[in-house]
């Protein structure tokens, strides 16, 4: 049984990645939809769920893409809007923690799964399901 810290990590990651929306979340892990809107708004300190959520869209192709335009800006002679090396710093953090396979990853692609089974086997699907579900919970413990 996860403890409702782990159950907010968890739904957290699965509404911050878009792997789930707020309903899905909340029956998942067997919590009300008050208590989840309650959990996304977060406290004064943290950020909300929803600003996390548009924090993600900067992603490693983003990062090149900025680059490349200070790359341009820099050869028509304009000056420098950016600190190229420092952002290129942090892309080279970025491909680092990619290389680890996240919670998320996971969750997309036994997702992806219990789709394709469910599909072809429904009865073999449920099975599927419980399981993966047991891994994901397993797998948030352990990070």
């Amino acid at each position: 049984m996860l403890s409702n810290t782990k159950k907010k990590q968890l739904a957290e990651e699965l509404y911050v990645t878009g792997r789930m929306n707020a309903r899905e979340i909340a029956i998942h892990l067997g919590v009300s939809e008050q208590t989840l809107t309650k959990w996304k708004k977060g406290n004064k300190a943290e950020k909300s769920w929803d600003d996390r959520k548009k924090e993600l869209s900067l992603t490693p192709v983003r990062l090149k893409e900025k680059l490349l335009e200070e790359a341009e800006n820099i050869a028509n002679g304009k000056p420098s809007l950016i600190n190229a090396d420092s952002l290129s710093k942090v892309m080279s953090a970025i491909d680092k923690l990619d290389k680890k396979i996240s919670l998320r990853v996971i969750i997309d692609v036994v997702k992806e799964i219990d789709n394709y089974v469910s599909k072809h086997d429904p009865k073999l699907a449920v099975i599927f399901t419980e399981w993966h579900k047991k891994f994901i919970i397993y797998r948030s413990l352990t990070e």
